[in-house]
């Protein structure tokens, strides 16, 4: 990976505005608690149900808990799976920044939200132009249930990277889905986005994890696996907190499960805003695995804009 070097403050970039703050970061809004959001019970939500030995077959081999150390937006995948189920055919948009606590500096909080789209009515519709009505299976064959964004807010707690300080809920309507771009993709399409041109480079993939199940039943990646592998590849920064700005996270991950194409294939683009380099402005990361296959990952270093 390209060495970095560090810059002196933490800055925000957001729309033609850098701020840097030298000290602690300014309070950021009520979050989780947005309008349109229902407040979900933690407890409840890490509930011994969620801790089940189909979704972690290994539990018991430590004192803590098998998904203690997973990074939030991996664990938060998890926990929406738990509640929402996986879907034959989706899409993930997952943002997380990393900011410290404004009543504790000392502490970090982490900010993720998980965005799920149903693809399955789409790809219905797509496959009835080439597949007759008699042969086609039922819509609802093709994934039931709603478009969802869940929010939470994590910190370390008790053994715990990621333990839920806040957790909400609310259904998107059609048209909002519509509307939202997936890094360069509208989120509701079948095709997935593939990243800005330019000089991309191979890398090694991470072995996949044995303390949850990371395979889903269908034999395609568990976005949450997919989302760990590609936190590894943005590097030891991925922790390191910066200011908070709602409307502009610092990592975003798509992760696209069985969207378009004739096989199995989970297709995943993230990026990177915030990097800490003099030089280095926007990490991306593809992601790609057909059928059970090796996957495949690449990294682009996209220069700062000075």
């Amino acid at each position: 990976m390209m060495p970095m070097r560090p810059l002196l403050f933490a800055c925000l970039l957001t729309a033609g505005t850098t701020l840097c703050f030298a000290g602690s970061p300014p309070a950021p809004p009520a979050w989780a608690s947005a309008a349109g959001f229902s407040p979900v019970d933690a407890d409840a939500l890490e509930s011994a149900a969620y801790y089940s030995a189909e979704r972690f077959p290994g539990q018991g081999a430590s004192a803590f808990n098998p998904d203690a150390d997973l990074a939030p937006p991996v664990r938060a995948l998890l926990l929406v799976e738990h509640r929402e189920g996986l879907l034959p055919h989706a899409r993930y948009r997952v943002s997380w920044h990393v900011a410290a606590d404004a009543q504790a500096p000392d502490r970090n909080l982490d900010y993720v939200e998980v965005q799920r789209f149903n693809l399955g009515p789409a790809r219905h519709e797509d496959l009835r132009g080439s597949v007759p009505d008699e042969h086609l299976a039922d819509v609802s064959e093709f994934g039931v249930g709603p478009n969802v964004a869940w929010r939470f807010v994590m910190a370390p707690r008790q053994g715990m990277r990621a333990g839920v300080e806040e957790a909400a809920r609310r259904e998107l309507s059609a048209d909002e889905s519509t509307a939202m771009d997936c890094l360069g993709s509208p989120c509701a399409a079948l095709a997935g986005p593939a990243g800005p041109e330019g000089e991309w480079f191979g890398r090694d993939v991470s072995a996949p994890p044995d303390r949850y199940a990371a395979v889903a039943g269908d034999g395609s990646p568990h976005p949450a696996r997919v989302a760990g592998d590609l936190v590894l590849a943005m590097g030891e920064e991925a922790d390191r907190p910066a200011p908070f700005n709602p409307a502009a996270p610092r990592f975003m991950f798509v992760i696209s499960a069985n969207a378009d194409g004739q096989d199995l294939a989970t297709t995943a683009l993230a990026r990177d805003t915030l990097v800490f380099d003099d030089d280095i402005g926007t990490i991306w990361a593809r992601w790609h695995q057909v059928s059970g296959a090796t996957p495949e990952s690449a990294l682009l270093y996209q220069s700062r804009t000075r």
